[in-house]
């Protein structure tokens, strides 16, 4: 249990807990259970990075362009370059070898630029109209969903490529995994969101269907165009739906 965690952790971020600690691809598959609580542990790192902004009194626009600098530097910017990839080679193939090909590619292009762009900025104006309890959930819960989103996209699917790190995950997920990993996401997001009003409550299932709508939309139209998930294509829609929270969250914000 301790050691998948740790593979977990070790492998969607930047943090190490033990340096001989090995991440054998056979127990990749079996960590995607605890990459809801990764998330959820980022959200804690950028919740109390804010607050250490708010106390040396940084101007809050700063201070957000700040959190995404620290958040790409948490996970090593491994989703935000999945979707560079990925709508390069949406963007520049024609068939679903040539889009595989240009995935493959280190070069960065248009669309690849594009994307980053549009995702980074859509999160920072998003977190310059949360504020206080908002932000803060907004903070925990948008990572935590996202990495429930990867776990969706991989789940009952196949692998785009004959070789890669995404193979070990892809298709590779149980139902009763899935399931856990499920139960995990949701009761943390309602940890934090849920407190007996209606509005929390609306705010919550808004959350969960606007993920499950998002990943089955993406993984739908990433299988037709690609003939199978990637490593790229879960970070795509990972970071997707990372900004798709942050949107939720000022539409209800906004709206109370």
């Amino acid at each position: 249990m301790i050691k998948n965690f740790i593979t977990a952790l070790q492998f969607l971020t930047a943090l190490t807990v033990k340096k001989d600690h090995r991440i054998e691809e056979g127990n990749l598959a079996k960590s995607m259970v605890y990459f809801p609580l990764v998330g959820f542990l980022i959200g804690v790192i950028l919740v109390y990075a804010d607050k250490a902004f708010a106390i040396i009194v940084l101007p809050q626009n700063i201070a957000n362009l700040l959190l995404l600098v620290i958040a790409l530097l948490v996970t090593r910017a491994l989703h935000i370059d999945g979707l560079a990839d990925t709508l390069d080679g949406l963007m520049g193939g024609y068939d679903h070898t040539t889009r595989l090909a240009i995935m493959k590619d280190s070069r960065i292009g248009t669309g690849g630029v594009l994307g980053i762009v549009c995702v980074l900025s859509l999160k920072y104006l998003c977190l310059n109209n949360l504020y206080d309890s908002e932000k803060i959930a907004a903070l925990l819960t948008a990572p935590a969903l996202a990495r429930w989103a990867q776990t969706f996209m991989v789940f009952g699917t196949n692998y785009g490529r004959d070789h890669g790190m995404g193979k070990a995950f892809v298709g590779h997920l149980r139902a009763n995994s899935f399931a856990v990993v499920s139960a995990i996401a949701a009761s943390l997001t309602a940890f934090v969101i849920v407190r007996g009003d209606v509005r929390s409550v609306v705010l919550f299932f808004s959350l969960i269907l606007g993920v499950v709508l998002i990943s089955s939309l993406g993984k739908q139209y990433l299988l037709r165009k690609l003939g199978g998930i990637t490593g790229d294509a879960i970070g795509a829609i990972s970071e997707l739906n990372e900004a798709m929270v942050f949107l939720i969250f000022v539409i209800f914000s906004n709206g109370s």
